[in-house]
Formats: C-alpha cells, sequence, structure tokens
C-alpha cells in the first residue's frame, strides 16, 4: 500500500527527489523566519520540517548554507513538514544546489 502511495506521489512530482539532510531557514511575511531541515530535494521543490508553522500558499525564501537563497511557495502542509515549489527555473535551481550539495547526490538528482 505505501509503496503505491510513494509510487503516486513521484509520478505527480515527475523529478528526481534525493535525500538531503540539509539544514536551513525559511523566510516569509515581512520579517518572520523559522528553522527548517531539508528532507528531499529536486531541482523543482523541497520537503522541510519545520520548527513553526507557515501558511499555505506562502511567499518564502529557503536560505541554506553558504547563505543559497531559493525563493518559493508552500504548496502543501501536513504539521509542520511543507512542500516548497521553487520560482526559478530548474536548470536555475540546479546551479544553486550543486554549491550545496555533493557531487554524487548531483548525480542523483541528474538520472
Amino acid at each position: 500500500m505505501q509503496d503505491a502511495l510513494n509510487a503516486k506521489i513521484d509520478e505527480r512530482r515527475g523529478r528526481t527527489r534525493v535525500n538531503a539532510g540539509l539544514n536551513g531557514c525559511l523566510k516569509f511575511g515581512p520579517e518572520l523566519t523559522t528553522d527548517c531541515e531539508v528532507l528531499d530535494v529536486s531541482v523543482t521543490g523541497v520537503q522541510v520540517l519545520l520548527t513553526d508553522t507557515v501558511p499555505l500558499n506562502s511567499d518564502v525564501t529557503l536560505i541554506l548554507p553558504g547563505s543559497v537563497h531559493f525563493g518559493g511557495e508552500v504548496v502543501w502542509r501536513h504539521g509542520l513538514k511543507v512542500g516548497l515549489k521553487f520560482r526559478n527555473s530548474p536548470e536555475k535551481i540546479a546551479e544553486r544546489l550543486a554549491g550545496v550539495l555533493n557531487q554524487d547526490t548531483m548525480r542523483q538528482l541528474h538520472s
């Protein structure tokens, strides 16, 4: 049952996701921030675990180590887990991720 659910989700995403395990910060609203852990990442979005709630459909900025910024939108939320859809093109996102993820993870992302 769980395998069928995961296959449906992967089918909907259309892009390879890889485990990330990165710590970051999510900025939203005029001056609000919350710490987060990036659970998985693709060139179109990320799944993050937050330390505080962020409203659905919020415009956000994800800040990862090295001050790498990603603009996006909260497209789903389940408790403190949220899905962010990136605003930039997958090519631009891949360039930025290359500065944050190791080479093996980047290869998985492009498979």
